[in-house]
C-alpha cells in the first residue's frame, strides 16, 4: 500500500524523531492508530505480499543469508530442529514429505540426512520457487509448486505424504477458522499413522520481538521491504491478550523525495497450547511431542513451540473451534 507523501520536506532524521515520539498518523493521517484497532480490523489487515515478484526477490535474498533468522532459518538451526525432534521422536522419518509454504529449499536439503524419500513444496514466491528448482535441478523426488497452499492442499497426483511440514510460523499466518480448514485439507493428504510437525509461536511462548514499540532501522543496501537506501519505521503491538502478534512497517527513502512510502502489515494469530491441541484433534490428529527446540536462546526468532502430531487411523472426530 503507498502512501500519500505528506512528509518529503523532512530529511531522515527529523521523520524518525517525529515518528518515534508521535507515531506513523502523525505523519501519514490516512494510517488508523493500531492501538485503537479492535482485533477484527488487525486481522483483516491485508497479508505481506509474497506472490509479488519483486517482493519475492527481495524475500529470497533475506531466506537464504545464513547470518540471519529474521526471514528463514539457517542451516544449523535446521539441524538442531530435526535432532530435537528426532531424539523426542525416535521412529520418525522424513519419508514423503508435503511442505506448504515451504521457502528456497532449506529444510529439503536438511531433510536428505533424515529418510527424506521424496519431497513436494509448495511456495506463493515465484523467486522462491524457481530459486529452489534450480538448486534441486536433477532430483526428480524432489518437486517445488508455485501456488496458493488454500487452492492446492494437495498437488494432483501426489500419493500420500508419511510427513506434512509447517514451518516457521506457517501456522500463525491464519485465523482460527482459516487455519482448522486448512489443517483438515491438508490431513486428508497424510497417509494414516503419519506425522504433521508445526513450527510456530504459542501463546506461551510470550511477546518477544513485538512488543518493542516504535523503532527506527536504516537500511543502507536494501531489505525484503524496499531496494536501495531506506528508512523502516517498524511499530509492534499486540491486541486480544496476545492473540494477535504483529508489526506495520513504513518504508520510506532514507533522504527527499524519491518513491512514495510503503506500509506493510505483518500478524501472527497466536493460540494456547490447549488451542492448537483442540485444532489438531478436529483435523483427525493426536499430538505427540510439544517442546521448544531452541529453549535459552535469546533470539526472539526462536522463541518458538515444535509441535509433532499423529494421524489418527480410524476416521477423524469432529471438534467446533470456539474462538477465545
Amino acid at each position: 500500500m503507498e502512501l500519500v507523501d505528506t512528509a518529503t520536506h523532512r530529511d531522515g532524521r527529523e521523520m524518525a524523531r517525529e515518528f518515534l515520539e508521535h507515531g506513523a498518523p502523525f505523519l501519514w493521517p490516512e494510517l488508523p492508530d493500531l492501538a485503537g484497532l479492535p482485533p477484527d480490523r488487525i486481522a483483516a489487515l491485508p497479508p505481506l505480499p509474497y506472490g509479488d515478484p519483486e517482493f519475492s526477490a527481495r524475500l529470497l535474498r533475506e531466506q537464504t543469508d545464513s547470518t540471519t533468522t529474521d526471514s528463514s532459518r539457517p542451516p544449523a538451526v535446521i539441524e538442531q530442529q530435526l535432532a530435537w525432534l528426532r531424539a523426542e521422536l525416535p521412529g520418525w522419518r522424513a519419508g514423503r514429505v508435503h511442505h506448504p509454504l515451504c521457502g528456497p529449499g532449506a529444510y529439503t536439503a536438511a531433510l536428505a540426512g533424515h529418510g527424506l524419500t521424496g519431497y513436494v513444496g509448495v511456495d506463493a514466491g515465484p523467486a522462491v520457487v524457481e530459486h529452489a528448482r534450480r538448486r534441486f535441478a536433477g532430483q526428480d523426488h524432489v518437486r517445488f509448486v508455485l501456488g496458493d497452499v488454500t487452492d492446492t492442499a494437495v498437488p494432483a497426483g501426489e500419493p500420500a505424504c508419511d510427513t506434512l511440514l509447517l514451518t516457521y510460523d506457517a501456522a500463525n499466518f491464519f485465523a482460527p477458522r482459516a487455519l482448522r480448514e486448512l489443517l483438515g485439507s491438508l490431513v486428508r493428504g497424510l497417509r494414516p499413522g503419519g506425522i504433521a510437525v508445526l513450527d510456530l509461536r504459542l501463546a506461551e511462548d510470550g511477546t518477544p520481538g513485538f512488543d518493542e514499540g516504535r523503532r527506527v532501522h536504516r537500511r543502507r543496501t536494501g531489505s525484503v521491504f524496499r531496494d536501495g537506501p531506506h528508512l523502516l519505521l517498524s511499530e509492534g503491538f499486540t491486541a486480544a491478550d496476545g492473540a494477535l502478534l504483529g508489526h506495520r512497517i513504513v518504508a520510506v527513502d532514507d533522504g527527499p523525495g524519491g518513491r512514495p512510502p510503503e506500509v506493510f502489515h505483518s500478524v501472527l494469530h497466536v493460540p494456547t497450547a490447549a488451542q492448537l491441541t483442540a485444532v489438531l484433534t478436529a483435523a483427525g490428529l493426536d499430538v505427540c511431542v510439544l517442546g521448544r527446540p531452541f529453549a535459552g536462546s535469546d533470539d526472539p526468532n526462536l522463541a518458538r513451540h515444535l509441535v509433532a502430531a499423529r494421524k489418527q487411523r480410524t476416521t477423524h472426530r469432529t471438534l467446533q473451534w470456539r474462538q477465545p
